[in-house]
């Protein structure tokens, strides 16, 4: 069976994200959706819980959706897309691995891709990290920089979007791996309310309580309506968190380095407020996700030895999955599969994954941790 493995987090799922699930649809007998849980990359917990995310992701044409680790989630790009190809692999044997970019042409992104492995490139983006740049305007810095010809000029302009270079991660975390799973884009259009939204520009409008129905499917503003009575108070509840638990954080909290754990320790210590404390602990070389990471690892007590790992995933955590593929889908995956918690206790990453999603429980709201089936 063709699986389509679609890496995601839908917070929320909008318009052009059943986009891709469609395109998706229509060159694969089953689309399966890697997604991050109750926290998200930039370093925030998720608008709604993941289950409630992973049903709007089948009744937007998903088959399945499975968890990607939390301790991939709360780290950089690189390691985010290692993981994201690790769970994407234990799928099936014939897995393509689909994402959308700014450029939309897979062929450009394998050379960009190329570019990157290389070691003066990488030592480019250490330095324009070091000076306060996100990791992928980074990138397009770095890559810029070392250009010598008309080409490199040309694939350094790929790399000056988000979708891009998250997607060249995806390819360099294949080669890296040794996966046999191939890889295939979707040009992203440009910004549309309606066809083409963006994810933040959703969020803001839900928690500020404007309109964004045009950005949506009809269920998914079921979901968000459903959580919005958690909205008003998230902010307080986690700075709560904050500051009683981040003077304290142990060390070794992945991510952490050059004292940037000090920096949060102080700025909890005397801020008033999560805009305080986000404020305090701000640095120039680091960007804003990287500091709210921190901070989650912190409180969910994800040391560098959970996260550093390159042991191979050797479970698939299921959050949920249409009755009529459950068997075709579940049973081609090479690893133990997960649907109830019960099933998760026996494996390593099974703690941070619970607390991850007691955190999300104790600032937004509780939800029932088993698989869907829709």
């Amino acid at each position: 069976m063709k699986i389509a493995a679609i890496v995601c987090e839908f917070n929320p799922l909008h318009n052009g994200h059943a986009r891709l699930l469609a395109a998706a649809r229509g060159c694969a007998d089953a689309v399966v959706c890697v997604m991050s849980g109750s926290a998200v990359q930039r370093g925030e917990l998720a608008l709604i819980d993941k289950y409630a995310r992973a049903c709007d992701a089948v009744r937007a044409g998903a088959d399945a959706v499975v968890e990607l680790p939390v301790r991939n989630v709360l780290s950089g790009a690189p390691q985010f897309a290692r993981g994201a190809v690790e769970i994407a692999s234990l799928l099936g044997d014939d897995v393509t691995l689909m994402f959308g970019s700014e450029c939309g042409d897979k062929d450009l992104l394998l050379t960009a891709a190329n570019a990157l492995r290389s070691p003066e490139v990488n030592a480019a983006i250490a330095e324009e990290i070091k000076s306060g740049r996100s990791y992928p305007t980074a990138v397009a810095a770095a890559a810029k920089k070392v250009a010598y010809d008309a080409r490199s000029a040309a694939t350094a302009d790929v790399l000056n979007a988000p979708n891009n270079v998250l997607g060249i991660e995806y390819i360099n975390a294949i080669i890296d791996t040794g996966s046999k799973i191939s890889f295939d884009t979707i040009a992203r259009p440009p910004y549309d309310e309606s066809l083409a939204p963006t994810s933040s520009g959703v969020r803001e409008a839900a928690l500020s309580g404007q309109d964004f129905s045009a950005s949506v499917p009809d269920f998914v503003l079921d979901s968000v309506a459903k959580a919005a009575h958690s909205f008003a108070a998230r902010g307080d509840k986690l700075f709560a968190l904050i500051r009683f638990l981040i003077p304290h954080m142990p060390t070794g909290i992945h991510d952490d380095s050059e004292g940037l754990s000090d920096r949060l320790r102080y700025a909890a210590a005397h801020a008033d407020s999560l805009s305080e404390y986000l404020a305090a602990a701000k640095v120039k070389r680091y960007p804003m996700a990287r500091i709210k990471r921190l901070t989650l690892n912190a409180l969910i007590c994800n040391r560098s030895s959970y996260a550093d790992t390159r042991e191979r995933p050797d479970f698939v955590n299921v959050l949920a999955v249409r009755k009529d593929m459950a068997d075709a889908v579940l049973g081609g995956i090479d690893a133990h599969v997960c649907a109830t918690g019960r099933d998760l206790q026996q494996h390593p990453d099974f703690a941070l994954t619970a607390r991850a999603d007691e955190l999300f429980e104790s600032v937004c709201y509780p939800f029932r941790r088993n698989a869907v089936f829709v």
